[in-house]
Formats: structure tokens, sequence, C-alpha cells
């Protein structure tokens, strides 16, 4: 839920305590830090389950958003802060929620996965007109704290309403690549890249948007508009995703609605026209923010199944953090040298059209390249452990 209002925290930091742009942004260093641990993430979360990893680093996460809200102006301290945030909340994402949700659903899974995911716009509709008003009024620090209960709160629900795979579904898990045979196909490195270029495009833009709306030539209010209608957007367009992916080829879904997002930051191009272009362009910009994860979700599972789900996906959101380290920091880099974000612009319309063109071209793989012998064994594991019907009703 940080994503799409972290813009308002790093606005009110700057002027607060004077510092530039570049300096900010370098907190998203924290990414690529993150990134380091997020296959050892998914390889836990294979192992012990979703509910009691998860559940912790929700709580470690709230801990640390309650730290941010205790910093002064000491650089050091902020870039502390917000590594811990980013590493004690890294099973708390779709790396975590998208695993139980892929087990139980197949035919629907983009569905499925699109509905999981649609908590993240929400919040980004109704966290930007409560954090502006509260910011304006009572600091950025009050907002910290806000931010830090939703967390715990949403981390405590989330988990409690997990429940553990059935019979068959612990069957289907032994089912496809292990993360080594995964990291030897062309469509794992293949859907990386997509997902690194996608995520810098749009991240790097979202975590300078109030900014970049200020320079188009927008009020307060309008950016507040700007941030909640760039969240509405991506409810509607992931849930249309989501049934596309199940009904349409998949490849071609993705590839489109990326090439849509395209679209959308050429109209910010046009420095301080009108604002009707200004909001079309958020909505644009909405039906592919953070569809990268649920694109990332839905291809790992079909592409190398569920065998080590997790662990997979942990590897392929190393190219994502890098991703939105790497857009935050052209786009703040680019206007503290440029005075605009123009170039930064040209990037991300690049940078998205090269995301389009490799989900498009993504390479078939085939689950029965796991060697057989080692399935079957899992399988007879699986089998063997389960309960047997007698036992249940005895």
């Amino acid at each position: 839920m940080y994503t799409p209002i972290s813009s308002m925290f790093f606005r009110a930091l700057e002027i607060e305590f004077h510092w530039s742009k570049t300096t900010i942004v370098i907190a998203l260093i924290a990414l690529p830090i993150t990134a380091v641990f997020l296959p050892r993430v998914g390889r836990l979360i294979d192992r012990f389950g979703v509910r009691l990893v998860a559940g912790a680093s929700a709580f470690l996460m709230a801990l640390t958003f309650f730290a941010l809200s205790r910093i002064g102006d000491s650089l050091a301290a902020f870039y502390a802060a917000f590594i811990a945030f980013n590493v004690a909340g890294a099973a708390t994402g779709p790396i975590s929620y998208t695993r139980p949700v892929a087990q139980r659903f197949i035919a629907g899974r983009g569905t499925a996965v699109a509905i999981a995911l649609s908590g993240i716009a929400v919040s980004g509709v109704v966290l930007p007109p409560l954090l502006g008003p509260l910011i304006a009024h009572a600091g950025w620090r009050a907002g910290y704290r806000l931010i830090a209960g939703i967390a715990l709160a949403g981390g405590v629900a989330a988990v409690l309403l997990i429940r553990s795979a059935g019979r068959n579904q612990r069957r289907e898990q032994v089912e496809g690549f292990t993360r080594t045979q995964a990291l030897k196909t062309g469509a794992f490195w293949s859907l990386g890249i997509a997902m690194f270029s996608a995520s810098a495009a749009s991240v790097g833009f979202v975590s300078q948007l109030q900014s970049v709306a200020f320079e188009f030539g927008a009020t307060l209010r309008q950016t507040t508009i700007l941030l909640s209608a760039t969240s509405l957007a991506v409810l509607p367009s992931r849930l249309l995703a989501g049934w596309a992916l199940d009904r349409l080829r998949p490849e071609r879904v993705a590839a489109a609605f990326l090439l849509l997002s395209s679209v959308g930051f050429i109209l910010w191009l046009d420095s301080h026209g009108p604002y009707i272009n200004a909001l079309a362009g958020c909505i644009l910009l909405g039906v592919s923010l953070g569809s990268e994860h649920a694109f990332m979700s839905f291809f790992c599972a079909r592409r190398f199944g569920l065998r080590a789900y997790s662990a997979i996906f942990g590897a392929l959101a190393v190219f994502l953090y890098l991703g939105m380290a790497a857009g935050g920091l052209l786009f703040a880099m680019v206007h503290d040298r440029t005075a605009s974000y123009a170039g930064a612009i040209f990037a991300a319309i690049g940078l998205m059209v090269l995301s389009a063109i490799l989900l498009l071209k993504l390479p078939k793989t085939s689950i029965a390249t796991v060697p057989p012998r080692r399935q079957r064994s899992d399988a007879a594991a699986v089998a063997t452990n389960a309960p047997s019907p007698t036992r249940r009703r005895r």
C-alpha cells in the first residue's frame, strides 16, 4: 500500500528537512537490498507456510513504520528505517498471498489473483484523500503512525483468513520446476527483464507523481485527485486483466495493458497542458500499475508450476525490486540535472514498450521437464503423509 502514497511522504520530508529529491529517493536502495532476501523468503514460505512467515513479517513491518515516524533530520536514520521496513515486510506482499490463491484456483487463476491483489488498489484510492489533510495538519509523522496501524490490522486479518491447502492441492504442489530448473529457462529471464522494465517505468513515475503533477501545473487538491484516480483505475483494470488472462491469450493481454500505460506517459509530456490530460494519463497509468505483480504471479504458476512457487516468485521479484529502485532514481536524478521530468518520462515509455514485447514473445515451458522419478516420489510422500479417509472419520 506504500507505493501509491510514497510521493506524499517524500515531498513532506523534502520540505521539512530541505533534502533534495535524489537524496530522498536514494532510500530506494532498500529495494535491491530487499531483493537479496526475497529468494530466501520464498524458500521459507515454501517450507513453513504462508501464515507463520507472513504474520511475523506484518508485525515487524508495522514496527518499522512506527520507527519512521520517530526519525529526525538524520539521513542515516531515515535510510536505516526505510531499509528495515522493506526487508521486514518482504513476506507481506504477493510472494506470500498469491501462493494459496494459485493453489486453489486453476481455470480461474487470473481472476482469482486479480481479486486477491485488489486490496492494493483499494488502499491507493482511500489513503491519499485521508493522508493529504492528515499530513497537512498533523504532519508526516502522524501519517506514518496511521500506516503502521493499518499494516498491523491488515496483516492480522489476512493471516487469520488463510487456510491450509487440501489433500488434492498439496499433491498438485509437487508438479512443476524447482528454482534451479526455472533459472535455466529462457522464460524465467524474459519474464524477469519484463518485470524490471515495467516496474522501473511505473514505480519510478509514481514515486515522483506529486512533484510531477505540481510541475504540470496541478494544485494540491488536484494532485490528491490524481493520486486517487491512478489507484481507482487499478481496481477495475486489474479485475478485467484477470478475467482476460483466463479467457484470451495471456501474453497478448499483458502486452496490451502495458502499451496502454505507455500512452498514459505520452499524455504527461504536454507540460502545463490541460488538467484533463494529466487525469487521463493517471487513469491509463493505473491500467498497468501493480499489474506486474498479477502478471508475474500468473505466468510464474503457468510456466513453472507450484512445486517451488514462492522460491521462483522470490527470484523473479529480484528483477521487480531492482526495477523499482532504478526507476525512482532515474526520475529523481533526471529532474535534479535538467529541472524537468520529460527525459525520464521518455525513458519510461521505452521501458513499457520493451516489457510489452518481452511478454508477447514469452517462451513456452513444459512442466513435464521435471524428472518423472522425483515427481512421483514427491507425490508419494504427500500421499503417505496425508491422513486417510478412515482416519478422518475416526
